[in-house]
């Protein structure tokens, strides 16, 4: 099932968007709901709350004194992170119950306040932030009942808008009205949460686009890598020797396709095959492929791969899972930093790739006419460059 992880300051909207995915069909787990549960009378967590601090934040009824307790935390960050330690994993178990229990076809939701904080993103297929104005959160905020003092305080107590971005995929500008944020909700779960749960149940990955589109660097290409090298350490561990960014999206001020080439370097390609299942839940599928051989290294067994996709419709990701000796795993290494190195490789070959995308309307057809190039220029002087350089492709 597609597991999405919903995120946001206090004031931002992001109550607003969990409720209108439930309307559109998501199965909604309000993580602000289960603290409270796993703190219930009776608990186990009420107990070890107070265990740690004192029977003074339980109410004459037995009950979680929550206003006290936020007195208590709010002031310390020690004391907040020992609060944490209690309530958050009780949290991520129920959740893994509730989510245990829903059907194989659910969307489920886990709106999660503190999802940058607790460092769970990469657990997830995605993750959506949901964002407003500072001074707008604190006009909500008053609207509410708080002073601003006490909101600030919260605002403050809280991951800044740069922490929350920077581990989430999608940022959502709740800076209109609630109709503007309701339309990009539901563009969103047309465009792309319903097709990426689609191609989870389908085991595919999504497909580059056939019609060929050269596109000039985009800043995002590097979070975009990021984000997918985070869910693969998590699914792979230490059997990822390294997790690269390559290709020409690797290479800034270079044009390409809105494709991220990653490069997962194994000690063998088998651990790539028992870690197939895994991969797949965490949205990758793939198969047995081939490099084109280049001079010198004619048989073509020693550019084996697996060549692997993303299910995500947004974030259009290559993995090459290369073993450590493959001449390919050290080939693509050394054509990016080539490129990186030398500005007039890198026109060049923005050049090539400019005229053969003038000249090819397809995809698969702009990608076999480079071939080519990549044996006649490419690798003789990518090599005499590591040669002149002392360039070696790093281990690890």
């Amino acid at each position: 099932m597609l597991n999405v992880a919903l995120t946001g300051g206090i004031g931002a909207g992001k109550s607003t968007v969990a409720k209108q995915l439930a309307e559109l069909g998501a199965r909604v787990i309000d993580a602000d709901a289960l603290s409270r549960e796993v703190v219930a009378p009776d608990t186990e967590g009420l107990a070890a709350v107070v265990s740690r601090f004192g029977p003074e934040v339980l109410t004459p009824e037995g009950a979680l004194d929550r206003a006290k307790l936020a007195e208590i935390v709010f002031d310390s960050a020690p004391a907040r992170a020992e609060l944490e330690a209690i309530v958050h994993p009780r949290v991520r178990a129920r959740a893994r119950e509730i989510t245990d229990s829903l059907p194989d076809d659910a969307i489920v939701v886990q709106d999660i306040p503190l999802l940058a904080e607790t460092g769970q993103a990469p657990g997830f297929h995605l993750a959506i932030d949901v964002e407003a104005p500072r001074e707008l959160r604190l006009e909500r905020l008053a609207a509410r009942g708080l002073d601003r003092a006490d909101a600030l305080r919260r605002i403050d107590a809280q991951a800044s808008d740069a922490d929350r971005r920077e581990v989430c995929d999608v940022v959502l500008s709740n800076d209109h009205d609630v109709h503007e944020l309701e339309r990009r909700v539901a563009l969103l779960w047309d465009e792309r949460i319903k097709p990426f749960a689609e191609n989870l149940q389908n085991e595919r990955y999504e497909p580059r686009p056939e019609k060929l589109q050269l596109v000039e660097t985009d800043p995002a290409w590097a979070h975009r890598f990021e984000h997918h090298a985070a869910r693969l350490r998590r699914v792979m561990g230490p059997s990822a020797v390294r997790i690269d960014h390559v290709g020409s999206t690797a290479v800034p001020g270079l044009p390409a396709k809105d494709v991220v080439d990653i490069q997962v370097t194994v000690v063998s390609l088998h651990i790539v095959d028992a870690f197939a299942e895994a991969l797949g839940d965490a949205g990758y599928f793939g198969k047995v492929a081939y490099d084109s051989p280049k001079p010198g290294h004619p048989d073509i067994e020693q550019w084996e791969k697996r060549f692997y996709g993303s299910a995500d419709p947004g974030n259009i990701a290559h993995l090459h899972f290369r073993s450590i000796d493959a001449p390919g795993q050290r080939y693509a290494l050394l054509f990016r930093d080539w490129l990186r190195a030398d500005a007039q490789a890198r026109a060049e070959y923005a050049h090539v790739k400019g005229a053969l995308a003038a000249k090819f309307d397809s995809t698969r057809e702009y990608t076999e006419a480079k071939e080519p190039w990549f044996d006649r220029e490419g690798w003789p002087r990518a090599n005499r460059w590591a040669e002149e350089h002392g360039w070696h492709a790093p281990l690890c």
